[in-house]
């Protein structure tokens, strides 16, 4: 009897225990959707608690209208000056902002505000899904990029969207660094100050960047191993119409023995790219191991021949702290990280920092 009377009191103290879980849980739900999503900072933030001034600041935004975001990785931020441009860098499948450390420092070096973003890329590779299908490309990017048009091949929701990320990360980035000028990249009627955005980004991340490019008037675009939207004859449809930012304000990198390369520089040729680096210059992609191009040239589709790895490996040797570093412990690419970046920010970092 004694023994079923403790099995009673055991079940009853377990109900208790989950009611009070499930209650706190939609406590919870209730306080995120009451701040649009967002946690307090305090709860999100993974930073020092001076926020994104000088150093990198790590948060989640967790979940969205409700919505809670998949994948939900780190995001980086950081700027020195107040008043530079914002370098949005979009990272390669499957890949994390975190493992582009060494290039997202160098831009903040040279006065940009960063923000390493987290977004859907993960499943196939963009080229793997669409392969010769030149619509599919735009399809999945658009998806993507603002949650609409969603198909067989993205069904990302309009608030998992690169867009509606974007958005929140920046409201964050204002609560924890007011001072920042972080809100002016987001007008109060929520459109994108995308004249002051250079984007960026990694292998479908650089694809991304560039259909970006393709459909709003950014003030630049850098594309790293990307875009890998041809093959063959066939490239994304896309590419196809004239976009809002135009070719001169857009550069894209690869090394030479890149497994991806053939379908990269097709992209390159279609985009226009690959023209003269100046007046006189060679035609094609500029050739360096990793240097920067000499004053006055201006080539926008450059190959590099880093010589480290194998082929696969290439593919990520340009932009990601897998990069080779020179016997200083610098990375090799610096140099031409920095003369892509100043492109669009030819700034003092040390100006207007607070």
């Amino acid at each position: 009897m004694r023994h079923r009377i403790l099995l009673l009191v055991a079940a009853i103290v377990l109900v208790a225990i989950g009611g009070g879980a499930v209650i706190a849980a939609n406590l919870t739900a209730e306080r995120r959707e009451e701040q649009h999503g967002r946690a307090p900072a305090t709860a999100q933030a993974r930073g020092g608690e001076r926020g994104p001034a000088n150093e990198f600041h790590r948060f989640r935004l967790g979940a969205i209208d409700g919505e809670r975001l998949e994948p939900n990785r780190d995001d980086f931020a950081a700027r020195t000056a107040n008043d530079g441009p914002l370098l949005l860098f979009l990272p390669a499948t499957r890949s994390k902002p975190a493992q582009y450390q060494r290039f997202l420092t160098t831009a903040l070096g040279d006065g940009y505000h960063v923000l390493g973003l987290d977004y859907w890329n993960l499943g196939r590779t963009l080229s793997g899904t669409c392969e010769a299908d030149a619509r599919c490309y735009g399809e999945v990017q658009r998806n993507r990029f603002d949650g609409t048009r969603p198909s067989e091949f993205s069904d990302v929701s309009p608030a998992g969207s690169i867009v509606s990320r974007f958005r929140d990360a920046i409201a964050h980035l204002d609560d924890v660094d007011p001072k920042g000028g972080w809100g002016r990249f987001v007008a109060s009627d929520e459109d994108i100050a995308w004249q002051d955005i250079v984007v960026a980004g990694h292998s479908q991340g650089g694809g991304e960047a560039a259909y970006i490019a393709h459909v709003r008037p950014v003030l630049g675009a850098l594309m790293f191993s990307s875009p890998v939207e041809s093959l063959g004859p066939v490239h994304a449809a896309w590419m196809d119409h004239p976009g809002a930012t135009p070719a001169s304000r857009m550069y894209a990198i690869d090394d030479v023995r890149d497994v991806f390369g053939p379908r990269i520089r097709g992209s390159w040729e279609v985009l226009g790219l690959d023209g003269p680096a100046t007046a006189g210059g060679p035609d094609g992609p500029w050739r360096t191991d990793t240097a920067a191009p000499p004053t006055g040239w201006d080539p926008h589709a450059i190959l590099t021949d880093i010589r480290v790895g194998t082929p696969d490996e290439s593919h990520s040797r340009t932009i990601k702290d897998t990069t080779p570093l020179d016997a200083d412990g610098q990375p090799r690419m610096l140099g031409l990280w920095q003369w892509l970046l100043r492109r669009f920010a030819p700034v003092d970092a040390s100006s207007g920092a607070s």
